[in-house]
């Protein structure tokens, strides 16, 4: 028995920063004592792997980074890595964090591994470590090692590897491969190159493959059948264990660094926490840390030789946090041997420069060397076996002698005679089967062929105008003056006596709607709108104003209502049509819109019944209330229709509403000539508004 009351001393295990086990002094003593008297121990120590770093088998692998795939079918390899570790194991006092032993102070290790395919899709492989020379702290205490000092050098426990390929990525993309390990004990168990009995892991591997470029990961779990405590007594249990790898691969030949595609950048994350019976990750357990080494390796894999059957990795191991096991340092090389089939298919091109390894070439004198089958030279759509003339490009023919062969082209247009519709006259090639290879037709003998024509039966005017649909367009303006009589045929304007500005812009110096070339008789004083006299253009005095204008509702009141004329008989939607009688009011809201820009008008007719008919018939009231407006030349867009708002409906007549939108910056609002105002309403201070006449 050991005594349990031997707990005012300790000592630590510490890897690279000190991770720290508590062992009893006490312990320590009285297994010195133990060791005195010659009582023999059961079981060797330590008895345990302290090896943070184990190499894969596959000839594709880094140092850390496992690729999904497999070698291919007995295809097999062989291999050894070594490398030096510095100070992986030191014994320190918990109370003084001074050093008391170094068990293992300077290690080199050499590992032996080869592989063997299996099928497409599996692989074994054996790994053999051997520790070439190691050294540390002698007079160990008992509780460290049943020997006084590490073996120099040692046998390490074997491990045989097995691999599966679930979803293979050697094309790019998602892929997933089952890995197992088992060691068996024939290590040395006091070179912490030996665990003593039997481990197994398995791990699930997942990359993502850009070709050039891969990330990596698996997540696994390690039972060892036989649980080890060290130092022993009061050391760290270890139990089983959940190892995780995490990389990222990269080319260099992206960067344009390797122009021969031979070398592969690797930086990964690995490691492992304990699974039981110490929780993972400390979990309050403070034997946990020194049980979860985590390391970052960075390596580059280079394959050498024309035929590249060999390789060499590089690279350092960096120990993150403390852990038993985790040197200062490590640096690692590898050289290993794995000889391929070069020329997969046997298609006699070798697989450095076939493009397609797995597809044999079809040897028929044709870009023979690029290792892949043309299975049609000329591109004709018929593969060669069926091609009657495989090396010019043909037409698929019924007749096998004929079958791809080119046919003739009587009349010379580029369109084989045997999908031409009219092989004797030149044409000119169509998506249309019945107008493939026959000449354009046009019509009318506008230029523009019937094809393109949306008027085949009516010249086109040539007038410089959209010349290129084969329409005339009599009036390009779209005024209502034929372009014949239209001295600005590309301007919209309106009739005039004057000839020579027949069909051009209206010129209207005051904005009272006159053109001062066709009835305005006073060019610079505007219309006055009340009633008197109201077509020619002049201010006067009488009658009443044909417009309210209210300033603080902004809407716009006609003195009478807008009229219409009766309805035809028996003619649906005839109420549109505007009484004369009615031009005066409507005049006069479109110099108000030309005096103000800025300004705007809604226009609503209100419906006489609920149905939709009613509706129909308000907007078409509405619209021919604003078509009048417009024609008076208001800015474009100054008037548009509007629904009918029940809420206004007592600010206007009983059947229209004009309501007033006034921009932001537009000119101040001012009561235009002959524009009354209703009374109370308070007029601006600038500009000043006239009195209603």
């Amino acid at each position: 028995m050991r005594s349990s009351s031997c707990t005012g001393f300790f000592a630590s295990i510490r890897s690279r920063r000190g991770a720290r086990v508590a062992l009893s002094s006490g312990a320590l003593a009285l297994v010195g004592a133990l060791t005195g008297a010659g009582s023999a121990r059961a079981q060797a120590l330590p008895s345990f792997d302290a090896r943070t770093y184990r190499p894969s088998t596959d000839p594709s692998a880094s140092l850390v980074y496992e690729p999904v795939g497999t070698p291919g079918p007995w295809l097999w390899n062989v291999g050894a890595g070594l490398g030096y570790a510095h100070r992986p194991i030191v014994l320190r006092g918990a109370r003084t964090g001074d050093e008391t032993f170094v068990p293992v102070r300077n290690q080199l290790a050499l590992d032996l591994v080869g592989g063997l395919g299996l099928g497409t899709r599996g692989f074994v492989g054996v790994a053999l470590p051997l520790a070439l020379a190691q050294e540390g702290s002698g007079n160990l205490p008992s509780s460290t090692s049943t020997a006084r000092r590490v073996p120099t050098t040692a046998l390490g426990d074997l491990a045989v590897h097995g691999k599966a390929a679930l979803v293979d990525n050697r094309d790019g993309g998602f892929g997933v491969a089952a890995l197992g390990t088992m060691t068996l004990p024939t290590g040395n168990q006091e070179s912490f190159l030996g665990e003593g009995a039997v481990t197994a892991q398995g791990r699930l591997l997942g990359s993502y493959s850009f070709v050039l470029a891969e990330l990596s990961g698996s997540l696994g779990y390690k039972l060892r059948t036989a649980q080890r405590v060290w130092p022993d007594p009061g050391g760290a249990r270890f139990g089983d264990e959940i190892p995780f790898t995490l990389s990222l691969t990269v080319r260099p030949s992206v960067l344009g660094l390797d122009s021969a595609n031979r070398q592969r950048w690797e930086m990964s994350l690995h490691g492992w926490v304990p699974a039981g019976p110490v929780a993972p990750l400390g979990l309050g357990d403070e034997r946990s840390p020194p049980l979860s080494p985590a390391m970052i390796a960075i390596s580059d894999r280079v394959e050498l030789g024309r035929r590249r059957d060999l390789y060499v990795v590089a690279g350092v191991d960096l120990g993150l946090g403390s852990a038993i096991g985790v040197p200062s340092f490590r640096g690692l090389a590898q050289l290993g041997w794995s000889p391929r089939t070069h020329d997969e298919d046997g298609d006699g091109v070798p697989d450095d420069v076939d493009q397609c390894r797995q597809i044999p070439e079809d040897r028929d004198g044709f870009e023979d060397s690029d290792g892949c089958p043309e299975i049609d030279d000329d591109d004709d759509g018929i593969v060669d076996k069926e091609d009657a003339c495989p090396r010019v490009a043909g037409v698929e023919s019924s007749e096998p002698r004929r079958n791809g062969c080119p046919v003739g082209d009587r009349d010379r247009d580029g369109v084989p005679d045997d999908v031409d519709r009219c092989p004797s006259l030149r044409g000119v090639p169509s998506s249309e089967p019945g107008k493939n290879g026959c000449p354009l037709v046009d019509s009318d003998g506008d230029g523009v062929t019937d094809e393109l024509d949306r008027c085949p039966d009516q010249k086109e005017d040539r007038d410089g105008f959209e010349d290129d649909d084969g329409c005339p367009d009599p009036d390009n303006d779209k005024d209502g003056i034929p372009d014949a009589a239209d001295m600005c045929p590309q301007e919209p304007g309106v009739a005039k006596a004057n000839a020579a500005r027949h069909g051009c812009p209206a010129l209207d110096r005051d904005h009272d709607t006159f053109d001062d070339e066709d009835g305005d008789k006073c060019l610079d004083q505007p219309e006055t709108w009340n009633g008197v006299a109201d077509d020619d253009g002049c201010a006067d005095v009488g009658g009443r104003p044909l417009l309210v204008l209210d300033r603080k509702a902004y809407t716009l009141r006609v003195a009478s209502p807008v009229a219409f004329l009766a309805p035809a008989p028996g003619v649906a939607g005839a109420h549109a049509a505007l009484d004369a009688k009615t031009e005066g009011a409507l005049r006069a809201i479109a110099a108000l819109l030309k005096q103000h820009p800025g300004w705007s008008v809604g226009v609503a007719s209100r419906p006489r019944a609920g149905s939709s008919v009613a509706a129909e018939e308000a907007m078409g009231r509405a619209l021919a209330i604003e078509s009048a407006i417009a024609a008076h030349g208001p800015p474009d867009g100054a008037v548009e229709t509007v629904g009918w708002d029940p809420k206004l409906a007592n600010r206007f007549d009983a059947n229209t509403q004009f309501v007033l939108r006034i921009s932001s910056n537009a000119l101040p609002l001012a009561v235009p000539p002959g524009a009354g105002a209703p009374p109370g309403e308070v007029a601006p201070s600038k500009p000043a508004a006239p009195k209603a006449q």
